[in-house]
């Protein structure tokens, strides 16, 4: 008759190692050193996670605009765009053209963008419509009627879209206010985004 488990004696189960029977519960001795890198490492963790929420609480990591603008031909521009961005949110782009002497504008007002940097864009709309569109190398063109005397004689352009998810580490652009095939005004710029 084979003995049951519960008759066994520590000593007589053939599964124990008789020199295993003793559980060391001391902690094993430890350099010193050691154990104080890995505390400071473990504090410059902690300290580097908050620093970073904080961060993200200040609206650091989010969307940051700025103006750029010129002045050539008779015309001032300004370019209202994003410093810094994030993938996947929205993300202001403006245009304001104005005679750099106060009168309004005149005629068609043709302004050429990067289509590079438009290229950044999931664009939902643009305000107002241009008259016409056109692609050319390296840019799009949009010429536009010229805005009520309401409008105090400017033009505002502003391009309702978001960034496109795929896009990293931001592009340059430009805004050229054209005066037949000749450059009359132009503003460069550049937005950077954030990974």
């Amino acid at each position: 008759m084979a003995a049951s488990h519960d008759d066994w004696e520590l000593g007589d189960n053939p599964t124990v190692d008789p020199e295993a029977r003793v559980l060391a519960t001391a902690p094993e001795t430890s350099d010193r050193r050691a154990v104080g890198r890995e505390r400071y490492a473990r504090r410059a963790f902690a300290v580097g996670v908050s620093v970073f929420l904080l961060l993200t609480l200040l609206g650091v990591f989010g969307v940051s605009t700025t103006t750029s603008s010129g002045s050539g031909g008779g015309y001032d521009v300004r370019v209202t765009h994003a410093r810094v961005t994030r993938p996947g949110l929205a993300t202001r782009f403006e245009i304001e053209i104005a005679r750099s002497d106060g009168s309004p504008l005149r005629g068609p007002v043709t302004l050429a963008v990067s289509s590079s940097y438009l290229g950044m864009f999931d664009e939902n709309g643009l305000d107002p419509q241009p008259a016409s569109e056109t692609a050319g190398p390296g840019q799009v063109v949009w010429e536009f009627d010229p805005p009520p005397a309401a409008a105090g004689g400017a033009l505002v352009v502003s391009l309702d879209a978001r960034l496109e998810p795929g896009v990293h580490w931001g592009r340059d652009g430009f805004v050229r206010v054209m005066d037949g095939a000749t450059v009359a005004a132009e503003v460069r710029f550049r937005t950077w985004v954030a990974p």
